[in-house]
Order: structure tokens, then sequence, then C-alpha cells
């Protein structure tokens, strides 16, 4: 099939990983795959696959609505039987532009986050786009969610019915194998220097992944455990604040916050021990990364994803939103009593890049058909 993605970009994020992990798979099938972005390249993109091509509309503020008239054009020119997007302003623009382009594309959305916080924290124009997926999303051909509790707030929030909502979790789980020259190099040195336990959080530096009570749950963990220390991986604009409340909490020595890391993997290998923090979620892709990585977790049981990811807490320890004192006592608990790395592992092999590729030729197929 002749496939084209819509989206804003290759920056590190949930979705662009999704973007370049399935990348590989679907040219490996025989697909063509055309990315087709709003914005500009950058110099910290994602690698898609090679053979796969890369169309930049260089918008200069990488607007999903600006972009609708030049992705018309390019469904015109390019005869694509799948239009795939993500994100609900890049869904909305990709279903005008088929129907504006009159083509026989099939369009794919897919959703990635919950709806009702991003909603919430939107400006007013943003918003009434936003909430045009009440009359776009019933026009594409297909709606898939990377969880099942994403899906139920996506159909309540776009008011359109659950049973029209496929769920396919995110293919983040690839296999990597590292030498001991690479693992010194690339895993963070904290973790080989043999001071104490290191624990990993990783993430862009927003509100979403609210990275203050995961410092604050440090701070904590280091009244019990003086010799643990963390490492938040990730940039953003609240390096700032974030690197004030370490200093006021007197973490500075304790917290190492080095930036943006292209591969993770590494470190959690390394360290052994991770948490997710977030407030919300679509999935959590850092998730099967870590188990992938055979790693012990702590997660907030924050909607949408977390939960179904390690199994109501089979694979990981649920926390409360917000609680410093339950995740403390999580991570405290976690370091005590690591879980088995090959039960870990075999968890996240559970969302492979074949398996989700599975599922999404399978929605191509049905939609193409109808």
């Amino acid at each position: 099939m002749k496939i084209c993605f819509f989206y804003e970009g290759l920056r590190p994020g949930g979705v662009e990983h999704m973007i370049a992990n399935l990348s590989h798979e679907l040219l490996a099938r025989g697909h063509s795959l055309t990315l087709v972005l709003a914005g500009s390249p950058t110099d910290k993109d994602h690698h898609p696959a090679p053979g796969c091509e890369v169309k930049w509309l260089n918008h200069p503020t990488k607007s999903a609505r600006g972009s609708i008239w030049k992705l018309r054009d390019e469904l015109k020119r390019g005869q694509y039987d799948i239009v795939l997007s993500a994100m609900p302003p890049f869904n909305n623009a990709a279903v005008a532009a088929r129907i504006l382009s009159g083509t026989r594309a099939r369009n794919v959305l897919t959703e990635r986050t919950n709806p009702f916080p991003d909603y919430a924290a939107e400006s007013r124009m943003q918003k009434i786009w936003h909430r045009m997926c009440s009359v776009l999303y019933p026009r594409a051909h297909a709606i898939i969610a990377v969880s099942s509790g994403l899906a139920d707030s996506l159909a309540r929030f776009a008011r359109i019915r659950r049973d029209s909502i496929d769920v396919i979790y995110n293919p983040a789980y690839q296999p990597h194998e590292y030498s001991e020259e690479e693992m010194a190099a690339k895993a963070h040195p904290w973790t080989r220097d043999g001071l104490g336990p290191v624990v990993i959080n990783a993430g862009r530096l927003f509100p979403q992944k609210d990275f203050p009570t995961f410092l604050r749950a440090m701070k904590l963990v280091r009244e019990t455990m003086p010799e643990a220390r963390a490492v938040i991986l990730g940039d953003g604009p609240l390096r700032e604040e974030l690197e004030a409340l370490r200093h006021a909490l007197s973490l500075d020595e304790a917290i190492d916050m080095p930036g943006f890391a292209p591969d993770i993997n590494p470190t959690l290998t390394a360290a052994g021990f991770f948490v997710l923090s977030s407030a919300w979620e679509g999935f959590g892709n850092v998730l099967v990364e870590a188990l992938g990585a055979r790693c012990s977790i702590v997660t907030t049981d924050c909607p949408d994803g977390p939960r179904e990811i390690v199994d109501g807490g089979r694979y990981a320890a649920l926390v409360p939103v917000g609680d410093e004192r339950a995740m403390a006592d999580a991570i405290i608990a976690m370091l005590r009593n690591p879980a088995d790395p090959a039960v870990q592992l075999a968890r996240a092999q559970q969302f492979s890049v074949p398996a989700a590729c599975d599922q999404y030729e399978a929605i191509f197929r049905r939609v193409s058909a109808a």
C-alpha cells in the first residue's frame, strides 16, 4: 500500500518514536511510506527507515490548520491509499485535507494522549479546533487509540461511539544489545560508579510529566536511603523551575539533569530502576523501554496507559498521581526488592513493532476494502 503519514515533525517524543519504529517494519513488508511533516527538520530528529521519503511543508509555526491546503495538494499528487495521522490538530487537518483533495485515500487517525487535560491548557482558538474532532473524526475511516483507557476518554470527549475506536498499543519495544565499550560511553556515569542505586526518570520537562513530585519523593527516599541518587533525562521549558526546586530541596548533588539523551536505553539498562511520575499519558512509551531494559519500575496510576502496560501492577508499583510520600515508599521498596529482569523483558516483548504492525496492516486492509 501507498501510505502517507502526516504530523508536525520528527523531534523526540512519543509520536515521533512510534513512526520511526513503524517505518522500518512497514517498508520491510513492502509498503511505500512518505512522511509529510508540517514543520522543518532539526538536528535532534528521530531517523525513519532508509527508503522512507520525507517531505517538509516548512510551515513557520508547524501549524496543522496552516498546512491543510499543502497537504491537500500532496494527497492529489501522491494518490495515497492511506493517510495516517496523529494527535487531534493533525488528525482534524488530515481529514479536512483528504475531503478537499477528492481522492480515495482512507483516513486512519491515531490518538496518543488524554484529550481532557490537553484541552484545558489550550488557547481559545486551539480549543475550537480541538472540538472540531466531534465533526471531523466521524468522517475518518478508522480511529486508533493507544490504550483502552484513552479510547474511553476520547469517546467521551469527541462524543463518538466507543466501538468506533480500535486499540493498538504503541510499538515501543525494540531489542537492544550493547558492548561493554558502548555502555561505558553511553550510560550515565553515576550508574557505573558503585556509590549507590540510581533511579532514572525521563521525558520532556513539561507539566504533564510532574517532575516536581518526583523531586520531592527523592528527597523523602534519601531520608531513609541517603546513598540513593536520581537522573532525569530530557529537556524542556521547565528546566529552570525544576533546577530551582532541586536546589531548594538540597538535592543538587543527588539528582542530575543532563538534558536530552538520544538513546536512554544504556542508562536504563545500567541503572535497573525507573520511575514514571506523569500526571497523565496516552500510553507511556518509556515504560515499555524500561521494561525492555529489565528495569524495576514505579509508575503513577495516571490516565491513560500505564496501568495497562504494567498489567494492573503486576510489572510495576502503581502510586497515586501527585503523591510524593506514596512514590517515595514505592521507590524504597523497589530498591530493596528489585523485580525479576527476565519477567520484565518478557512483558516488554508483548509491545513489539511486528505485533503492532500486524494490527495496523489489518486496519489498513479493512478500510481499503470498505
